[in-house]
C-alpha cells in the first residue's frame, strides 16, 4: 500500500467531531497517547527487564501513523512531501550520515530554506 491510498483509506475511519479544532485537537492527543504507549513497551523492557513486545509497538506504530495522516490530511499537507523535506533536511544536516558534532552544530539557516522558512530565531 502507498502513502496516499493509506490516507484516503484512513479518512474513512476517523470520526468528525463537529470542528476543525475539535478534530486537530483528536488527532494531536492521539500522538501523544501512542506515542506514549510505545515509550511504555521501551520503559518495561529496560526498567523491569520484561521481553520487548514489538508486536504491541508495531501496532503502535500503525495508530500513530494513522494520528499523522489524518492530521496531515486535515491542514492539506502532502505527507508524501513532508516525509521528502524531513529527508532533504536531515541530509544537509548529517550529509552522509550521523555524527554527533553535526548534530550539536547545525546549520540552522540551511535548514530553515528547505523547510521553507525565510528567517530563524537561533537563540
Amino acid at each position: 500500500m502507498n502513502i496516499k491510498e493509506y490516507i484516503r483509506k484512513s479518512e474513512r475511519t476517523c470520526p468528525s467531531l463537529g470542528s476543525k479544532e475539535l478534530n486537530l485537537v483528536h488527532m494531536a492527543l492521539g500522538i501523544g497517547t501512542e506515542s506514549g504507549e510505545i515509550q511504555d513497551c521501551i520503559k518495561k523492557f529496560i526498567a523491569y527487564g520484561v521481553d520487548l513486545d514489538v508486536v504491541n509497538i508495531q501496532e503502535e506504530i500503525g495508530d500513530l501513523m494513522w494520528y499523522l495522516a489524518n492530521l496531515s490530511r486535515m491542514l492539506d499537507m502532502d505527507f508524501e512531501e513532508i516525509l521528502r523535506i524531513n529527508i532533504d533536511k536531515l541530509h544537509q544536516r548529517y550529509g552522509g550520515g550521523f555524527s554527533e558534532e553535526r548534530a550539536v552544530l547545525r546549520d540552522l539557516e540551511a535548514e530553515l530554506k528547505i523547510l521553507g522558512g525565510d528567517e530563524v530565531d537561533v537563540e
